[in-house]
């Protein structure tokens, strides 16, 4: 899971890193992960001898700035990370690219699945990305006030869970933020989004920002499908996550017991009957 938290994480965390760094050499595998360049020698052509000068973050899409008005466009996969390494630094098992720099160090990013993309493209083509088309609120990126996100939820007129799964609505909460919102809101996954109050907006509006900010204060989730996994960790063992992966747990609010079930064709939450209604 690489949601809002995880990329805006990535994006804090490297930008004094690789801002302002020459890339001399770049090393990647599977191809498929360069794919809209056809070949890797095709992508490394594109980096190597180019200077980063700005890192930002759109969606959940990494942006890197270089010197010659090109942009490197990484779109993180569903279980990926990057981190800085020193230049002689081995491979790990999951480690799909690596970035050294002229001064030393490199970037390397890694992905459980290697189901991300990297590419390179004109900068004035950024704006143009279908990946940055249609995306929904962004709470990091400015202010949603209160009364915009009510008539937003009740012009949805849908499952809550389902609508904020969708990037379309808010951006980058996915499977685990919006259970983790829904049960710090008190909301049951299954409520129409067009039946709450208006005290329950302003709880579900605050709970989305305390989620996601606590969520970037605890590094977001590294997460694995088994304990081990290259320095991945599974859900399970992530102490700032409160519901998600918990079935079968007491909740701390309540006595009642953390369930999981499928509440939608195709959607499943964790919940807790005791706390959401």
């Amino acid at each position: 899971m690489t949601q809002l938290p995880e990329v805006e994480v990535l994006k804090r965390d490297l930008e004094k890193e690789v801002v302002g760094k020459k890339i001399k050499e770049v090393w990647l595998s599977p191809a498929e992960l360069v794919k809209r360049h056809g070949t890797i020698k095709d992508f490394a052509a594109t980096l190597e001898d180019r200077k980063i000068t700005e890192m930002e973050r759109r969606g959940l899409a990494l942006l890197l700035g270089l010197d010659d008005d090109h942009t490197l466009v990484v779109l993180p996969g569903s279980r990926a990370r990057m981190t800085k390494e020193t230049a002689t630094a081995d491979r790990g098992e999951y480690t799909r690219m690596t970035m050294s720099f002229t001064t030393g160090g490199s970037l390397h990013y890694h992905d459980l699945e290697p189901d991300g993309q990297l590419f390179v493209i004109d900068t004035d083509a950024v704006a143009d990305l279908d990946e940055l088309h249609g995306l929904g609120m962004d709470p990091l990126a400015e202010p949603i006030p209160w009364p915009v996100f009510a008539q937003a939820l009740s012009d949805r007129d849908d499952l809550l869970k389902a609508v904020l799964v969708d990037d379309g609505f808010v951006v980058g909460l996915g499977d685990v933020y919006a259970d983790e919102v829904l049960f710090e809101a008190g909301l049951a996954p299954g409520r129409g989004s067009s039946t709450l109050s208006s005290q329950e907006v302003r709880r579900l509006h605050r709970a989305i920002l305390e989620v996601i900010y606590e969520a970037i204060k605890q590094g977001g989730v590294d997460q694995a499908p088994e304990e081990g996994a290259d320095g991945f960790i599974p859900y399970a063992e992530v102490d700032h996550l409160k519901i998600y992966a918990r079935e079968g747990q007491p909740d701390a609010r309540a006595r009642a017991t953390i369930e999981y079930a499928e509440i939608a064709k195709g959607l499943k939450s964790y919940y807790s009957p005791g706390t959401q209604t």
